[in-house]
């Protein structure tokens, strides 16, 4: 039985605190700059309901873009693969507390959600490599199972690092003539492992903070991930729909 949930709605149609998420969405839905989060207990969603939180910058400060609350309305991508996995990372302050998100998708049902692998001082840059590297781990696995595979990853960086990049840098002696090259205790394993199924798998790069589903659930965990202090990566179990994952704090 899923736990119960409360839901506080700072700002929305009707201001105040919701037994259930039906009840909060219609406060909330098409309301310009909404915002509204869910709790655990009544306690808690009564002292944040009289603590109005400040509006803030956004949990990664390497996208620069200032802090949305999420919606309910999602932007669908063709998931034309058997597997389709979402990464992601958040960071707050950058560099700070840093952890991942992974969404994985059965063609275009959600199958599961992962979080994890905090570090209090990490950064967006290795949040997100690490959930690069995590999802070509998945990726793996289902391709040794003769499944197709496609890895969405919003970070242009980690992407170029494993798949681009590493190449040129290997082939140095993993050096580069303008300095050090960072992240490379976890660029190497994850560009070893690329190789190993790199014939057999896809990494797209989707665009953060619009509107995709599996990114979006993916930075959703990320944030999780923080809050938890999760270091090892563990799967989300709690029963929630879309619609409540979605209405979680966003990276």
């Amino acid at each position: 039985m899923a736990a119960k949930k409360y839901y506080v709605v700072w700002v929305g149609q009707q201001p105040g605190i919701y037994t259930t998420w039906a009840e909060a969405e219609r406060q909330v839905k098409g309301y310009p700059k909404a915002r509204y989060k869910s709790f655990p207990s009544q306690a808690e969603a009564e002292q944040a309901f009289a603590n109005k939180p400040k509006a803030t910058a956004s949990r990664s400060t390497a996208k620069s873009s200032p802090k949305k609350k999420s919606t309910s309305s999602t932007t669908t991508i063709d998931l034309s693969s058997d597997v389709s996995i979402f990464c992601d990372g958040a960071c707050d302050p950058n560099p700070g507390q840093a952890g991942t998100g992974i969404a994985i998708y059965h063609k275009d049902k959600l199958e599961q959600l992962w979080y994890g692998l905090y570090n209090p001082a990490g950064t967006n840059n290795t949040a997100e490599l690490l959930g690069l590297l995590h999802s070509l781990m998945f990726a793996q696995a289902a391709v040794e199972k003769g499944q197709s595979v496609t890895i969405y990853c919003d970070s242009k960086y980690s992407i170029d690092c494993v798949t681009k990049w590493a190449n040129g840098w290997k082939a140095k002696g993993w050096k580069k003539a303008n300095g050090e090259i960072k992240n490379l205790d976890i660029i190497k394993p994850a560009h070893a492992l690329y190789l190993e199924i790199a014939k057999n798998i896809k990494v797209a790069h989707v665009k953060g903070h619009a509107g995709v589903e599996g990114n979006e659930l993916a930075d959703r965990m990320s944030v999780v991930a923080v809050e938890h202090k999760e270091t090892d990566l563990a799967r989300f179990d709690e029963t929630s729909t879309i619609s409540e994952l979605l209405a979680m704090p966003r990276g």
